[in-house]
């Protein structure tokens, strides 16, 4: 009966201890893709036109806004912007390849904080290529303004008052390319 008194008692202890603890661990894990570019709202291709050059002198500059330009990018390292003319800085005649009485040389002016500025307006004879380190400035978006320049094209008066311009007639075109790679 003792055995059967010290069994019960044993029994009711082991009962009452809890079992040994159990933990449940969940291990969390996500990505988030690199998205790096630069955006204008009406789209990825902006017309800048100069107009009529043919009366505007020489030595007088034609501004034209090309609106802003939004730059977003969420890689750690930053990126790189590029800026770059198909033509080297100068608007080609169509149908030439250029060179005198056939190119308009023009130059760009980009604003903007964190890095975006180029100072004013600056030619495009080479690319422009700047780092911009990764800041979360640019996880919200860095915008700043873009404008071209280019100087007129009407000649000096010639005899008899003749009028006359620096380049031959036609369409004048060039293609500005603003890139951006996440480093």
């Amino acid at each position: 009966m003792m055995k059967k008194m010290l069994l019960a008692a044993a029994a009711t202890v082991a009962a009452a201890t809890p079992a040994a603890a159990q933990t449940l661990t969940y291990e969390l894990d996500a990505e988030v893709a690199v998205k790096c570019g630069a955006y204008k709202s009406d789209g990825p291709n902006v017309p800048v036109n100069f107009a009529e050059l043919s009366t505007t002198p020489s030595d007088t500059f034609v501004t034209a806004a090309a609106g802003s330009a939004t730059y977003r990018c969420n890689a750690p390292g930053g990126f790189t912007r590029t800026i770059s003319s198909a033509n080297n800085g100068v608007m080609i005649r169509t149908g030439t390849s250029g060179g005198a009485g056939n190119s308009i040389p023009f130059e760009m002016s980009h604003g903007g904080g964190s890095g975006l500025g180029t100072g004013g307006f600056v030619a495009l004879t080479s690319n422009i290529v700047t780092n911009l380190g990764g800041s979360t400035a640019f996880l919200a978006g860095q915008t700043g303004s873009v404008s071209f320049r280019v100087a007129g094209v009407a000649a000096a008066l010639g005899g008899n008052n003749a009028p006359g311009t620096t380049v031959f007639a036609g369409d004048y075109t060039d293609v500005v390319t603003i890139s951006v790679a996440a480093n």
